[in-house]
């Protein structure tokens, strides 16, 4: 009788060292801000870009055709610029800040406006700061796809 609570411990140490057995530990590792801002950046991209400018950013996006202008190929623009990725004109082509008037009518919205309207229960100043950080991240990704 005495042999049963062994016998019985023993059966659960078998079972739980057989449960854990091969399991491998997955390590997680936080990204850094310069991480999450390319990988939000990628993403912006991919949902709100890539129909015109195509999934490579090469100018080739399914809606590229009906468009009044060509679309740019966007992984040479540090090529145009003498190997300078213009990241300055690039920020202010996101946020319609200096666009020509064909991309304030219907080639490209104004992100900047539209990033600030998506938020309307917050605060002015912290839905423009919400833009910059959105504009932020698709300009640098487009400077992390730059051909060589």
């Amino acid at each position: 009788m005495k042999a049963l609570p062994v016998l019985f411990g023993i059966i659960v140490l078998i079972l739980v060292a057989g449960a854990t057995y091969g399991e491998a530990e997955v390590k997680q590792v936080p990204l850094t801000w310069q991480q999450a801002a390319l990988t939000d950046g990628e993403e912006l991209y991919l949902e709100l870009c890539s129909v015109c400018h195509g999934n490579g950013a090469m100018g080739d996006g399914p809606a590229a055709g009906a468009l009044k202008e060509p679309v740019p190929d966007l992984t040479g623009l540090a090529a145009r610029n003498d190997g300078k990725f213009p990241r300055e004109e690039v920020t202010d082509s996101i946020s319609g800040k200096n666009q020509p008037v064909s991309h304030l009518t219907m080639n490209m919205p104004a992100w900047q406006e539209v990033f600030e309207d998506v938020r309307r229960d917050r605060k002015m100043f912290h839905r423009e700061a919400l833009a910059r950080q959105r504009i932020y991240n698709l300009t640098e990704y487009l400077a992390s796809i730059q051909a060589e």
